[in-house]
């Protein structure tokens, strides 16, 4: 099980494929293993690399609060024990706010981003939903 460990947590990835290196970063309580139907097409011609973000999938769920940055830290950390440099990333929804977090912070490592789902703010619903889900975790 390819872990690392980062910021004092044991962080999840995955790799399919070769060829120029392609970080993707899923959103929000999803896995990397979320990309799979993607990655089954994006092999042929990249590196894949899929990322479980701290509190996600297999990777560390330590308590909270996390901040995207912090989890762009994460993903900087991977691609460092991968020896990645340069890299194309893919982020949908929260992973889309990471990539940001990562052309703003690590803009040197970064060649190209596809943002899906972006949101740039924490309005007061998506509070609601964050609260709403922090305790449908806590009760499971």
């Amino acid at each position: 099980m390819p872990t690392i460990n980062t910021n004092g947590i044991n962080i999840y990835f995955e790799e399919r494929g070769s060829g120029e290196p392609l970080l993707l970063i899923m959103g929000i309580t999803a896995p990397g293993s979320v990309w799979e139907k993607h990655v089954d097409h994006w092999a042929k011609s990249f590196r894949c690399i899929l990322v479980d973000n701290r509190g996600v999938g297999k990777s560390d769920k330590p308590a909270g609060p996390y901040t995207s940055l912090q989890m762009a830290q994460d993903c900087i950390e991977v691609l460092d024990h991968l020896g990645l440099g340069v890299v194309k990333v893919v982020g949908v929804s929260m992973g889309s706010i990471i990539a940001q977090q990562l052309a703003i912070h690590f803009s040197s490592r970064i060649k190209a981003l596809v943002l899906m789902c972006p949101w740039a703010r924490c309005d007061n619903t998506a509070k609601a939903i964050f609260q709403h889900m922090k305790v449908c975790k806590a009760e499971t």
